[in-house]
């Protein structure tokens, strides 16, 4: 079992790369444009969250993984303001998504994690402690759709995967635009066992 390091920013032109030229060409042109040229700009995202969904389980597993980190947004809610701040991060050489949800009844919920890739050219999402998740990039009615292939803990050269029952579960994250400047969010993570555990969705501009 070998750990492939990250790439050098230099070494990574976007995100069209990890996906056939055909479904690059699908994307709409401003999804395009957030994940090709606009790529390594530090960036803000202002927006709301409608609805946020978390299963009984999955308050449980968000509890338990602030001992990694943030990576889970921890209370259900809807209409929550949120603020997305996209950023550089030299230690990967990726992008840092800092996120922070304003509930009206909690204090500001802080969820980050770095999204890099590695040089086999595997796109993973790294939320603390050498815990990620390798993703899938696809295109879907112009939208670009993240979906997890496995989950992984790593240190130094060693990656060990995790089971599936003991992961989160099967995770897709979507992003579609709504028009040149907004676009919709969408996120749902389904446990092999216990069915659908988190659920987000929200606009953003």
């Amino acid at each position: 079992m070998s750990y492939n390091p990250p790439k050098n920013q230099t070494e990574i032109v976007g995100y069209h790369n990890l996906m056939s030229q055909e479904n690059w060409s699908k994307l709409h042109p401003s999804i395009q444009k957030r994940f090709s040229s606009q790529l390594y700009e530090s960036v803000t995202y202002k927006g709301e969250m409608t609805e946020i969904y978390l299963s009984f389980a999955g308050k449980l597993l968000a509890q338990c993984c602030r001992l990694i980190g943030n990576p889970l947004a921890l209370w259900s809610g809807t209409n929550v303001p949120i603020e997305v701040k996209v950023y550089p991060n030299n230690n990967l050489n990726g992008m840092t998504w800092d996120r922070f949800y304003k509930y009206p009844n909690h204090s500001v919920n802080r969820v980050k994690s770095v999204k890099c890739k590695q040089a086999n050219n595997q796109l993973v999402e790294m939320v603390g402690f050498g815990f990620g998740m390798e993703l899938d990039v696809t295109e879907k009615n112009q939208a670009i759709v993240f979906e997890s292939k496995g989950y992984f803990w790593s240190y130094g050269k060693l990656k060990i995967k995790i089971a599936k029952w003991l992961s989160p579960g099967h995770t897709v994250v979507t992003q579609r635009a709504i028009s040149d400047k907004r676009f919709e969010f969408k996120l749902e993570v389904n446990h092999i066992f216990l069915g659908l555990i988190f659920k987000q969705v929200g606009e953003f501009e």
